[in-house]
This record gives C-alpha cells, structure tokens and sequence, in this order.
C-alpha cells in the first residue's frame, strides 16, 4: 500500500460535505491548519484533521460506526486491482481510490476489506451486500444502471486488442472475425465484439490474466478489453502487443447498491474533491500514468455527466 505521509497528508483537504442530500446527512466540516503550500513544504507540521460526523441514520453513519468499508476490486489487473502472490496485499488505482474514501469516512487502513470482484460477479456483490463498493475499472452503461446505482466518471478508457509480438496480420476489430478472441464473462468488452467483431468466435473467462495465459500459450488469437487494463500487461511482458485504434468509450464509475443516494453522493464529493485538489492525478500517476500509450492525468479524467 501507499505510504499515506506527507504526500497523503496534503491530500487530505477540507471537505466541504454542506449537504449531500436535503435532510439525509449532518456533516461536521473537516479542516486543517496552515495554508497548501505549507501543507506541501511541511507535512508533519499540519493539524490533525478532526473526524467526519455523519448522522446515524446516513449509509456514512453505519460504515463510520461499524469500523468497516468493505470494497470489491480486481486481485488480477495491474495498475488497478492487483493482489500480489507472496504478500496477499492488493494495491492499485482503483484500491487507493478506496483508500481515499475510507479516510473521508474517518476509518483506518486496517478498516479496509477488500474483496475480490470478477467482472460477472460485481453486481452480484453489491445486491447481497456482500461488499459496500464496487470499485473494479466498472464501465457506466445503461444496462448496469437497471441494477446497480453509480458515482459520477473517475476515468475514461477505450476498448483495444493485444495480441502476441509476432502477429502481423490484426490490426483492428475487423481483422478479428473468424478468430478466437478473447475477454472475461460479465464485461462491456463482450458486448462491444459482439457488435464490432460480429463473426468472432469469443472465449469467456472469469479473468483478463487467464485471457493473457490463453494469448500466451496460442489458445486464442487476441484479448480485448480497455486499453488500460492491456497495456499494463505490455508493460511487464516484451512477448505482447497492443494493435489498432480504441474502438468504444467505457467511463469507469463506483458501484452502489441501489437506494443508497446518500452513499452516492458522498463518494461523488470525494471523487470531486480529489479531481480538484490534485489527489486524483497524483494517484493517477503513480499507478497508471507512467505506463507508456496511455494518456496524462488530464487526458484521463472521468468527467460529470453533461
């Protein structure tokens, strides 16, 4: 996990919560002394930050009072969700992200499940309730919303293909049809070949790394999904490739069970919070932003619906 220092301290701003929803929250301001480019200079000398306050009857008050946010991430994507073998610790975009909601509800890292979330499993885990969040590079569709409520965009991806080094014969979703292509039971990435790649005969796992085993090992032909989930395997392995233009538009957003407004709202002001005061793209660039073909911070950003 992130060292949360002096690079988290001036992280944490005041959050303004004013009123999420009419009635539904009491939120007691969360300030800190001293100005940002103290903050920045001096982390060790700021204030302590007082603890959220959130009326009981508020989801925020449950999660505070209980001492447990429990979030379901990928254990299988780099850069994302990735559960590393040898420490079992889970670390990635989407797990800080989590972090950074649970420090605004006023818990501890070691207040933290995380539960893993396959893309054909994530409604499921929120309609049980078996996780609070689901935070698991989840695109926005209208389909999902039938089931499931979502946060506002946290980032915007494209659809692509990987395929291994010495294949010089698909460059873009046509050159698929006739192939075995690739991608994990429950995702948009299913859906999109079916309609860009109508006559590809699709492969369904439960996660991208076993799609990736499969590319290895000459199973199937290509794997497609988000162009930043496939690049953070380029990135560690010189044997793939990724080829062609993205060829969909997939905002990622944070799933919550339905009926959950206030829950919502609170994660959209986090979400909101961190996009202006710098949080966002430095997380984004620790994790994500290095990896060579994908876009800066701001390039990146999910943008508030129009």
């Amino acid at each position: 996990m992130r060292n949360p220092g002096t690079q988290m301290a001036a992280r944490l701003r005041a959050l303004p919560w004013l009123a999420l929803l009419v009635g539904a929250i009491s939120v007691l301001a969360i300030g800190c002394g001293g100005d940002d480019d103290d903050a920045d200079a001096d982390g060790d000398s700021r204030t302590p930050i007082p603890a959220p306050s959130f009326t009981v009857e508020s989801t925020m008050g449950r999660l505070a009072t209980e001492g447990k946010l429990t979030i379901g991430v990928k254990f299988d994507q780099p850069g994302f969700g990735f559960k590393d073998p040898i420490t079992g610790k889970v670390d990635g975009f989407d797990v800080a992200l989590a972090e950074e909601i649970g420090r605004a509800l006023g818990l501890e890292e070691d207040q933290l499940v995380f539960v893993e979330a396959v893309s054909a499993r994530r409604v499921e885990l929120l309609q049980s309730d078996a996780v609070d969040l689901v935070i698991a590079t989840m695109t926005i569709t209208e389909e999902r919303r039938k089931s499931v409520d979502f946060s506002r965009p946290y980032y915007v991806a494209g659809q692509s293909i990987l395929v291994r080094e010495e294949t010089d014969d698909i460059d873009e979703a046509d050159d698929l049809d006739g192939r075995k292509v690739c991608t994990v039971k429950g995702s948009t990435s299913a859906t999109n070949l079916e309609k860009a790649a109508a006559q590809a005969e699709l492969v369904l796992l439960e996660t991208y790394a076993d799609c990736v085993a499969e590319l290895k090992d000459g199973r199937v032909e290509a794997v497609s999904t988000d162009a930043s989930i496939l690049l953070q395997f380029v990135a560690r392995d010189a044997t793939l490739k990724l080829v062609g233009e993205a060829f969909s538009e997939e905002p990622y957003g944070i799933g919550v069970k339905q009926g959950r407004d206030d829950l919502v709202a609170f994660v959209n002001t986090v979400l909101a919070n961190m996009l202006e005061d710098g949080r966002w793209d430095a997380i984004y660039d620790e994790y994500v932003g290095s990896v060579p073909g994908l876009p800066d911070a701001e390039g990146a950003r999910g943008r508030p619906p129009e």
